[in-house]
């Protein structure tokens, strides 16, 4: 479970199945044992997030947003 990216998009395409199974009106049952699964699903993927994802080098007071080359001066 080290490989983030396919847990992610593991993850993001159970959501998109659950959503298109009420949209094409399958069984009851089905949209239900999605639903209940879907926690455990999310937690899933937080954990190897959390678990295996890489590390930012900067703290939350240099930069808060990583992705964004943006320094913070202090005033927000």
């Amino acid at each position: 479970m080290k490989n983030v990216p396919v847990v992610i998009a593991l993850a993001t395409a159970f959501a998109l199945f659950f959503e298109i199974s009420i949209l094409f009106e399958m069984p009851d049952g089905l949209i239900f044992a999605l639903f209940f699964i879907s926690p455990f699903v999310i937690l899933a993927m937080v954990y190897a997030i959390l678990k295996h994802g890489i590390e930012s080098k900067h703290t939350w007071d240099e930069r808060f947003y990583d992705d964004w080359n943006y320094q913070r001066n202090g005033d927000e």
